[in-house]
Order: structure tokens, then C-alpha cells, then sequence
């Protein structure tokens, strides 16, 4: 079983040694190479002695300390039943390093899938956990450093999937970094642990902003709806005249042979499928991409047809979750390298 730091209070608490975080940069640095070097990335991993770090808790320590001290006062009284004593718990701890080590070793991490989110939404990742055969597991805990943890309970089965959450806090592609894993199986009296990079990659979009959709061209008749029937070209059909029409509307041939006053009905026509074009939007960059999302989202909402041009990349108009999952990852890494 490897070892990990010599010390105990950095080994105890799982922010300090692996999660870079309360060390210097040149010693996180290093830590991170040598995992680099002996858990390399991979989207399946098993664990072993070799990427299995073991060392005794707080209460490990406590407990060692009152194994001492039993060891002393039955040397200075010659208490047979205190050395006794202190060789059962001495005994205990060392079966509890083997329990310890083997409730780890022999599971195998995957990446199973992830669930794109929003900016300000969290990351959702699907890792599956899985035992050996015959082998129960209980009371293992995995999360990255910057999310929940999760519980694992491979008792009464084979496998198990646990769903793990990271904050979405930029657009684009995110990396949570190493996985911690770690148990403190069977008494709390020694922590096993590892970091292992399953290479799991989610991809943010942008923070959609909700806005009215941007003026359309007009089409024909058989493309588009009917707007506007005050100002436009498109000859309809005929109605009764009303006080407020324009005169140059008014059929006079017709008024001279009825005394019914009709009037010509124009109407203009635009085209049903959307069109968002992200240069056309206002504001800078990032708020633009977020315009256009919410555009988006709209659109599916109300079950229009559009299209999208972003940037040099063209997307057809259609309909449905397919097509709004296409334009919205076209958004999510747009200028992203």
C-alpha cells in the first residue's frame, strides 16, 4: 500500500494534499506531475495497490496514542492483562488496514455520460462504479473538489451510478479535474483514498438572456403569415370601406355602380422560419451568444422553425431538441480553443 504525505492532519483532511489547495503552486505542481505519471488519465480505471494512498485519521492517531500508552504502563507495572489489552487493539488496527485498503481495491471507475448545463447551472457526470464479484463495498464517498459528494453502496450489488455535480461557472468546455475517492471503512481509523482522472470533459452554454425575436424578412403568400395590412404591396382581397382607410385604397368603379363603398385589402407576408444571426445581435460578445440562446430556447418553446448563423458556421432551419442542442453547442464553443 503506497503512502501518501507525512502529515497526518494534511492526510485527514481531503482538501489539503490532493486538491491543491492550501499548498504552494510549486508543490501542487509536482504532486500533480507525479500523479500525471502513476494514475495517468483514462476513461476507465481500476483501482489497485498501486493508486490506493492509505494513512490513519485524527482518531487513528488518537487511537495509536492510547496503544502507547497501554504498551508503557504495562512495561512500568508488569500488567499482564494491559499487554493484552494493548495487543488486541494493536491486532485490531492492523485488520482494520487491510479492510480499509481492500474495500478499494478491485473497483473499477467509468465515465458513463454528462449532462450539458447552462452557465450558473451545475455539470451533471454519470460515473459507474463496479466491484469485483463476491466482493461487497460499503461506504465509498467520490466528488471533485469543487462539487458534492456522493455515496457508493455496492452491498447488495454489483454496480452502482452515481451522479455527480460541478458548477458551471464559464462557457465552453470544463474539466473538473481528478476524482476523489476515498473511504473511511470499517472504524474511522484510517482513511484509504486516490485521485483518478477519468478525462471527463462537460460542456457549458451560455447564460440564455430572453428577448423579443429580431425583425424577419418578408416572404409570399405560400411562406408566410399574414401581417401588417395597412402598409404593404400585397393586394388580398376586397372589404368594407371603415372611417380611417386610405383613400388611394378605395375601389371608386365599384362605389359608382353600388353605393356599397369597398376598399382594396393589402397585406404583407414574412417568413415562418426564424433566422438568428449572432453578428446582428446587440451588446458584446458573450452577451450576444446568451441573446441568441435564449432566441433559441424560445423558438423551441412556441415550436417555430429556425435557423442560425454563427459566425462563419451556417445551421439550417428546423424544428426540435436535436436541432437546439446543435445550436446550442455551436454557441457554447464559439472563439473556444
Amino acid at each position: 500500500m503506497s503512502a501518501a504525505s507525512a502529515n497526518p492532519q494534511q492526510d485527514a483532511n481531503p482538501s489539503l494534499p490532493g486538491a491543491a489547495t492550501g499548498t504552494t503552486s510549486r508543490r501542487s505542481k509536482r504532486f500533480d506531475r507525479w500523479l500525471e505519471a502513476r494514475i495517468p488519465p483514462s476513461a476507465s480505471i481500476t483501482l489497485s495497490q498501486r493508486n490506493i494512498f492509505i494513512f490513519p485519521t485524527r482518531t487513528g492517531f488518537a487511537y495509536s496514542g492510547l496503544l502507547l500508552l497501554l504498551i508503557l504502563g504495562a512495561i512500568n507495572y508488569q500488567a499482564s492483562l494491559v499487554y493484552g489489552m494493548a495487543f488486541l487493539l494493536g491486532s485490531l488496527f492492523l485488520i482494520t488496514i487491510l479492510y480499509t485498503f481492500r474495500n478499494l481495491s478491485g473497483l473499477t471507475f467509468e465515465l458513463v455520460s454528462h449532462r450539458p448545463a447552462f452557465v450558473g447551472e451545475n455539470l451533471e457526470f454519470s460515473v459507474r462504479v463496479v466491484r469485483p464479484k463476491q466482493h461487497p463495498r460499503e461506504g465509498i464517498q467520490l466528488g471533485w473538489p469543487a462539487g458534492d459528494k456522493q455515496w457508493a453502496e455496492l452491498f447488495e450489488t454489483s454496480t452502482d451510478v452515481a451522479r455527480l455535480y460541478v458548477p458551471a461557472e464559464r462557457r465552453g468546455l470544463h474539466n473538473p479535474g481528478r476524482l476523489l475517492v476515498e473511504t473511511f471503512f470499517p472504524l474511522g481509523l484510517l482513511r484509504a483514498w486516490t485521485w483518478i482522472d477519468l478525462d471527463a470533459r462537460g460542456l457549458t452554454y451560455p447564460k440564455p438572456i430572453f428577448d423579443d425575436y429580431p425583425a424577419q424578412g418578408s416572404g409570399n403568400r405560400t411562406d408566410g403569415s399574414l401581417i401588417d395590412p395597412a402598409g404593404s404591396e400585397d393586394f388580398t382581397d376586397l372589404r368594407v370601406y371603415q372611417p380611417g382607410d386610405p383613400l388611394k385604397h378605395v375601389l371608386w368603379r365599384s362605389y359608382a355602380k353600388s353605393d356599397d363603398l369597398m376598399v382594396k385589402n393589402y397585406a404583407s407576408y414574412v417568413e415562418p422560419r426564424l433566422w438568428f444571426d449572432l453578428e446582428s445581435l446587440p451588446g458584446g460578445l458573450e452577451e450576444r451568444l446568451s441573446r441568441m440562446a435564449g432566441l433559441a430556447l424560445k423558438a423551441v418553446r412556441e415550436d417555430r422553425e429556425f435557423g442560425a448563423r454563427i459566425g462563419p458556421r451556417v445551421i439550417a432551419p428546423a424544428k426540435g431538441q436535436q436541432h437546439l442542442d446543435q445550436v446550442l453547442r455551436e454557441l457554447g464553443l464559439y472563439g473556444v480553443h
